[in-house]
This record gives structure tokens, sequence and C-alpha cells, in this order.
């Protein structure tokens, strides 16, 4: 429902912003941010700012262009920009009323700052109401306010992620920002038009989809390293149950010198640590797979917690590496074994070698590099390098184990099941590496990988009897429909509909 008339193509969109008048409304930080930005790309736009008050102090903030008011810039412009306050939206709505008739209004506001726990509580929730989430949206109140006055006028919300800070530093400066401008609405033709605006100034476009995408763009802002929080709460727990159990070690067993506390639990607590997350990282890729070949399809949604330990893997591999640094250094700070015996010799070269094949995949899971490998590159990159950090991880952990099962049997603590400081940890870390490992062999060899690749081409596969097949209630599409996991990028992007 463009007005403007020149420059459209055939399909009733813009082909030029050539002669375009767009008033920004709000002569604050933003406004005049966002006003300054358009009038510096020469495109033929034509800019104004619209303010509230009567006179404008010329001696005040330096403007970037011209000062009219609300009701004056409104009626000359074709795209109004509502930079001001959301509490005024229903104020400015009535006053201009007709004004805005046939005029493509974007919205840059956002919504308030939710606290970490009820954002945690909408991620996990299997009743999370998406309607009432998108009519929480301030863009979809604007929407409806227009409605309320009987204005006709195409809404687009956009720049919301874009701050004024941003917007004031020129497009090609090293600090410019790179964020690419997110782009909803109800109107494709007002949707290209505003796109148009955002390269004119330098941003890349993200079309999100109709208004009901808004809320999504609005909580996007406020979001704080998404998924990396419980990565590291993971990795907090796992640190204090290794520590808890390395002291209790050095509690029971009393060859153990206290002096070498710091030290020695330092190095066992990042190794564990780190093992534990790697296999986290891997192990939920076969799970996936088994768990679409009891349901016979690979369309319905997993469980809410499932689909967040999905979308984690990333976190949780990175994190993993940046445990396992630490752990290197300080093992490189001691001297070669001297124990005459195999396990003793192997383990550092079983570490250093799941180390190095570490190093290549996280440094290959940026996106500026992932981008450009093919299908084939990914594949052996992220899922046979993957797994081959997993493999030498484990043989790593299984000769410290043996070791530590010779030192049992011959210490005078024996009876103790904390001789030997690690053998229970070392234990553990064996059976959830090499449970990764197994699984993944299983839905690799025929006929399980006919199966799995069958379920994932979306096809029906009854492997089991309906009445033993999981039930996946309503609520649960709600929160993860069509949630695939092969749409993340972990570390370990095992391609699970691929696999």
């Amino acid at each position: 429902m463009i007005a403007v008339d020149l420059g459209v193509d055939g399909h009733g969109g813009r082909s030029s912003l050539d002669g375009l008048r767009i008033a920004v409304l709000g002569t604050g930080q933003y406004g005049s941010a966002f006003a300054e930005r358009l009038g510096r790309n020469n495109a033929g736009i034509s800019v104004v700012l619209g303010s509230r008050r009567e006179l404008i102090d010329p001696n005040g903030f330096p403007l970037p262009c011209s000062v009219l008011s609300y009701e004056q810039a409104a009626e000359e412009s074709d795209v109004i920009v509502f930079a001001f306050k959301v509490d005024d939206h229903a104020d400015v709505v009535a006053s201009l009323g007709n004004r805005l008739e046939g005029k493509v209004i974007v919205d840059v506001s956002n919504s308030a700052h939710r606290s970490y726990l009820q954002r945690i509580r909408e991620r996990l929730s299997r009743t999370q109401n998406i309607d009432q989430s998108a009519g929480g949206s301030n863009t979809i109140r604007l929407h409806r306010l227009l409605e309320k006055e009987l204005v006709h006028a195409d809404v687009v919300k956009a720049f919301n992620n874009i701050s004024a800070y941003s917007l004031s530093l020129p497009s090609r400066s090293p600090g410019a920002s790179r964020n690419a401008c997110m782009i909803s609405g109800d109107s494709d033709d007002a949707k290209q038009l505003v796109a148009r605006i955002a390269r004119t100034m330098g941003f890349e476009v993200v079309h999100m989809g109709g208004l009901d995408a808004s809320a999504g763009q609005e909580g996007a802002v406020h979001s704080f390293f998404e998924g990396w929080k419980i990565a590291c709460g993971i990795g907090f727990a796992l640190t204090v149950a290794f520590l808890l159990y390395v002291t209790i070690a050095y509690w029971a067993i009393s060859s153990l010198e206290w002096i070498t506390y710091p030290t020695r639990s330092f190095l066992i607590v990042t190794g564990d640590v780190s093992a534990g997350l790697l296999a986290m990282t891997f192990l939920p890729g076969p799970i996936a797979a088994f768990w679409q070949l009891f349901r016979g399809t690979a369309t319905r949604p997993f469980p809410a917690w499932f689909g967040t330990w999905l979308t984690i893997r990333k976190q949780l591999g990175l994190l993993s590496f940046a445990i396992s640094i630490p752990h290197v250094i300080m093992a490189c700070k001691g001297d070669e074994p001297t124990e005459l015996r195999i396990s003793s010799q192997l383990a550092p070269v079983f570490g250093t070698v799941a180390f190095l094949l570490f190093f290549v995949m996280s440094s290959c899971s940026r996106g500026t590099a992932s981008a450009h490998f093919t299908w084939s590159e990914f594949r052996f990159i992220f899922v046979h390098i993957g797994y081959g950090v997993v493999g030498f991880t484990l043989a790593h952990v299984v000769c410290i184990g043996v070791g530590h099962v010779e030192d049992f049997h011959s210490s005078a603590d024996s009876t103790s099941p904390f001789s030997g400081e690690t053998a229970l940890s070392a234990m553990f870390l064996v059976g959830v590496l090499g449970l990764s490992i197994l699984l993944k062999l299983i839905v690799s060899v025929p006929p399980m990988r006919t199966w799995v690749g069958r379920i994932r081409s979306h096809q029906k596969l009854d492997l089991f009897p309906v009445w033993l097949r999981l039930s996946t209630s309503p609520s649960d599409a709600d929160v993860n429909a069509s949630l695939d996991p092969d749409r993340t990028v972990p570390v370990s992007q095992d391609s699970v509909p691929e696999d």
C-alpha cells in the first residue's frame, strides 16, 4: 500500500529511492542519528525530522536536517519512522490521524527487558503461548492503534537491532556495525522498500516474515550470550563435581600430600571437565537419530530440554576446547613420563593428537570460515575430525585410567575407591565418551544408516508398534515446531538429518 508512484516497478515496489521522502519523528539521539545516516548516503532521499516542539533552539545540539512539526513532517512524507517513546504511540497516532493514511510506518522500538528467569522459563516451557507473545509486540499494538483510528498504513518493524551509536558511525568505518537489519511486516512492497533504505544506509537485510515475527525481533536485542549461559552452567556444575571428588580423594588417601593439591587438582579437573563437555557435544546427535527411529518420523518435535541441548552443542564444544587449553599447558609443565609402562607413554601422545584435532575443528567453527566450506568439507571437519577428537580423547582417558588401576592394586590404600585420585572419574569419562562413539557407530552401519536416511527424507518408517512409540503433546509443537538438529551450527555439526 505504498502511496508513492515515483520509480515503481512492474511488481508494485520501488525500483529507485530517488525522490523518496522520509520523515523521522523524534529529535532524540536515535532519531537524529537515523536522519544523519540517511542524509549522508546521497541516494536522492529527502529527509526531515519531526518534533513536537514549536521551536528548536538553533544554538542547541546540531541536527542533521530541517525540522518540522509532527503534522507537517508526516503530511509531506512517504515513509515515516517512529523514533520516539513507545508510550507516546497512541497519542501520536490519534493526533496525526489521516496524515498517516497510505504511508509506510517504520517502528524501531523495542520491548521492555525481561529477567533472565523469565526468558529461561519461556525457553523451556512446553506451554508457551506464541500468540500471546506476538500480541505483546510494540509493532502489533501500533498496527492495532492504526486500525482503531481507521488509518490504512503499512507497518514495518525494522532497525530495532541497530543502535544509535552504530547509526552515527560512517558505514565503511572500522567500528561500524555489521549487524543485519531485521525486517518484518505484512506488506511485501513495504518491506522491500524498507529493505532498499536499509541497504542504502549500509546494512545487510534479513526478512523475518510477517508482523507476528516482530515480537521475536524485539526479544532478540535483549539476548545475552544466548546458549552460553546454559553451557557455562553445565561446565560449572561439572567443575564443582570433579573438584569435590578430587578433594575427597586427597582427604581419604593418606599417601597424597596436600602440597600437591593445587596443581594436581587443576590438572585433573580441567581435563575431566573438558572431556565431559566434549562428550555432551557429540552425544545428542546419535540420540536424536534413535529418537526419530523410535517415533518413525522426523517431523515430530523433540522435547524442550532435548531441543535446548541440541542448540547449545556449539557452545559446549567451544567451552570444552577453551578448558582444554590450560589443561594442556599444565600437563606440559611436567617432565616427560618416566614410568616404564605403555599406558603412561601413550597417554600424552593421544592427548596431544586430540588437542591438535580439536584446535582444527574449533578454528573452523567460526561462521566466516565454515561459510566457505562445501558440504563434504563441512562433514569431514565437524563429523569425521570431530569424532576423531572424541576417539583420541577416549584413548587418552583410558591410558590414564589403566595407570590408576595399576596404582590402585599396588597402593597401600587399595581399599579406597579414590585410589589414584581419578579412578572413578576416569571410569565415568570412559563411559560417556565410549557411549558417544558406540551410538554413532550403530547409526552409521546398515541397515540403521538407511533407516535414518529415509526418516530424515520425510518418509515414515514403522519399525515399532504404534502403542510403543513416544507420544508428543500439542504443546511440544508450540515450542519446538520444525526443530531439527541440522538447523543448529554446533562445533560437532553431526548433521543429524543427513547422517
